[in-house]
């Protein structure tokens, strides 16, 4: 009994020295270090959400069938929950045990991590492109926030130290920072300043943020990844909405005779209402209290309601910078300005948004371009003439995407039911009519600035998107042409970026291949680290 007595007493000195270390606001180099408890919970809720998301769409004919023909569902429904609930607590303490990570005097981060997977993790400061902190509603407030490191063209294989205490936290990001630009710093523990201390460059209003709920796509995204749920249950849908709404409309002698139209839109704006306002919802969930900094060479951004984001980027790894404007954002007068780093396509294209840029949702035209003088203090759209592509791209595009289609389309018309749908070859004239805008909008610049040359792409329709770039950060380009290119002296020029890639069709040749040269002169020539 006192050998039980001891081991327990052991054990109780072991957690309670754990969890004294653990909640420590420092960090020490060459020191294994564990997470604070609280990280328990954010492996519960990162097991579950990915369970959700990931693992549980899988099983969506499971669930139907469940939902269809298992008795008693209330009772083993609970059950389920409760054993998945269950073994996510068990999962997440496990996780949390197994986790640790240090900083060593040689500039590396090393992380041991895994249940029935071990993973050893080591990561050169020089790899690292980013350190991002994120507060979770939940952490707020126990000042407690997540530390996201970055390799550049991995993010798919982030580094997350979770509850790691705010001061630790940013002592961290300063500490492995300013190593990797080779500016280490006397020891990690040296207390840094606040950065609540600094004044907003920029912030949006939450009505402001709004805005960019209208102008984004993100509820159509998630709209169309629900349509397999919907047509699963497309017989409970009809059953309670559908039939209801008709029957209500045919009772009524005013309107019953177009009972069946009077649904249909009913449920044509019910479908709008819904998607625009979980566009809005999204968006201020995303970018809520928004606040940019622009300080000591780098940007900063705080946003976020449920999950509150803290992301930086230096100056220097800007790769491009984009500012575009829809057809909604040319009525609301607000530009979108995206500010791009080193890109990957190992994650979802969201994903890799979130964490590899910089996105400012909704300014205005002044707005945009006092944040790009940031960067570019020569920067004028105004003074922005763009040198446009060849007229036979005009041609081809209405040939083939135009002329084509419709004329074959009206032949097996006409020929299937006689000669009252030659009608359609009017569709040709919207058509060529779209074809000729973008390709009025398609156009590039060179600008050259302090030895520096960047280039400008511009593309569009009713809105306009312009990228610009440095051309020594570029990693390829290519120059290609068709049989019928070379005989019309034009050729496609692609240029590859480490954040995305521009294309050039139809160029005259003559441009194509000074344009050509001169990327691969500046890319050959200039040995500045760019990432």
């Amino acid at each position: 009994m006192a050998l039980h007595k001891s081991k327990a007493s052991h054990y109780v000195m072991l957690l309670g020295k754990l969890i004294v270390t653990t909640i420590s606001n420092e960090l020490r180099q060459d020191t294994w270090h564990r997470l604070s408890p609280w990280a328990i919970l954010y492996f519960i809720l990162t097991f579950g959400y990915r369970f959700i998301f990931n693992g549980l769409l899988n099983l969506l004919p499971v669930v139907v069938v469940f939902i269809v023909n298992v008795e008693r569902k209330l009772f083993w429904g609970s059950l389920a929950i409760a054993a998945g609930l269950l073994f996510l607590v068990a999962f997440g303490v496990a996780y949390y045990l197994t986790f640790r990570f240090r900083i060593s005097s040689d500039g590396r981060l090393h992380v041991h991590k895994g249940v029935f997977t071990k993973e050893r993790l080591v990561l050169r400061f020089g790899r690292i492109q980013n350190i991002n902190l994120t507060t979770p509603i939940y952490f707020a407030p126990f000042a407690r926030t997540n530390c996201q490191v970055d390799a550049a063209g991995s993010s798919g294989n982030e580094i997350v130290l979770p509850a790691l205490a705010v001061e630790a936290a940013q002592q961290m990001r300063s500490y492995i920072l300013a190593a990797k630009e080779g500016h280490i710093e006397p020891q990690l523990e040296q207390e840094t300043s606040s950065e609540s201390d600094a004044s907003p460059y920029l912030t949006l209003s939450n009505g402001e943020v709004a805005k960019f709920g209208l102008m984004s796509n993100m509820a159509l995204l998630a709209l169309a990844t629900m349509m397999p749920v919907i047509n699963m249950l497309d017989e409970v849908f009809s059953a309670y909405l559908v039939d209801p709404l008709e029957a209500f409309f045919a009772d009524q002698a005013a309107v019953a005779v177009h009972a069946s139209m009077l649904t249909i839109a009913v449920l044509v704006f019910a479908a709008v209402f819904v998607t625009v306002g979980a566009s809005v919802i999204m968006s201020l969930l995303r970018f809520f209290n928004f606040e940019f900094y622009v300080e000591a060479e780098r940007f900063r951004r705080v946003a976020g309601l449920l999950e509150r984001q803290q992301l930086t980027m230096r100056f220097n790894k800007v790769q491009t910078i984009t500012l575009k404007q829809n057809w909604v954002g040319v009525l609301l007068k607000r530009f979108t300005l995206e500010i791009a780093q080193v890109a990957t396509n190992k994650v979802p294209q969201k994903a890799s948004k979130d964490k590899q840029s910089l996105l400012l949702p909704v300014l205005t035209q002044a707005q945009s371009e006092d944040v790009i003088h940031t960067l570019y203090p020569w920067f004028d759209l105004t003074k922005l003439t763009f040198n446009g592509v060849s007229k036979r791209y005009l041609w081809h595009r209405i040939w083939l995407f135009g002329v084509l289609p419709i004329g074959v389309i009206t032949g097996v018309l006409v020929a299937l039911n006689g000669w009252q749908f030659a009608a359609v070859l009017l569709g040709g004239v919207p058509l060529c009519c779209y074809h000729f805008y973008v390709y009025k909008r398609l156009g590039w610049q060179l600008v050259e600035h302090d030895g520096r040359v960047f280039l400008w792409h511009r593309q569009g329709l009713v809105g306009c998107r312009y990228s610009v770039c440095e051309l020594y950060k570029g990693q390829q380009v290519h120059v290609t042409q068709t049989p019928l290119m070379v005989r019309a002296n034009v050729a496609s020029v692609s240029i590859q970026m480490a954040s995305k890639s521009l294309h050039l069709p139809f160029m005259p040749m003559a441009d194509a291949t000074l344009l050509a040269d001169h990327i691969l002169y500046q890319m050959e020539s200039n040995q500045q680290a760019w990432f």
